[in-house]
């Protein structure tokens, strides 16, 4: 009777430990899907932006350069926003 227990024990072990991990694996997948979504959406803002930028006759290089500032930017902040709410998981 007592290795019933056990295995009961065990069986309930493993239905727990699956559930928290289907649970954690959607929960990141949540979050890789958001930062997926803003990476995409900065990136293809920048190319028009840098595109649009170099059709001027003369390019300004000074205005291609704050661009390339600013997508570095905003690209530092959606990795460290990612960093942060992993760090929650």
């Amino acid at each position: 009777m007592n290795s019933l227990y056990t295995i009961v024990a065990l069986l309930t072990g493993i239905a727990l430990m699956g559930s928290i991990g289907t649970s954690l694996q959607q929960q990141a997948s949540a979050l890789i899907d958001n930062w997926r979504e803003e990476f995409r959406v900065l990136t293809d803002n920048f190319e028009d932006a840098v595109s649009n930028a170099t059709e001027q006759e003369p390019p300004n290089l000074d205005s291609i350069q704050q661009l390339v500032d600013d997508y570095k930017t905003n690209l530092t902040k959606i990795f460290e926003s990612s960093d942060n709410q992993t760090d929650i998981l």
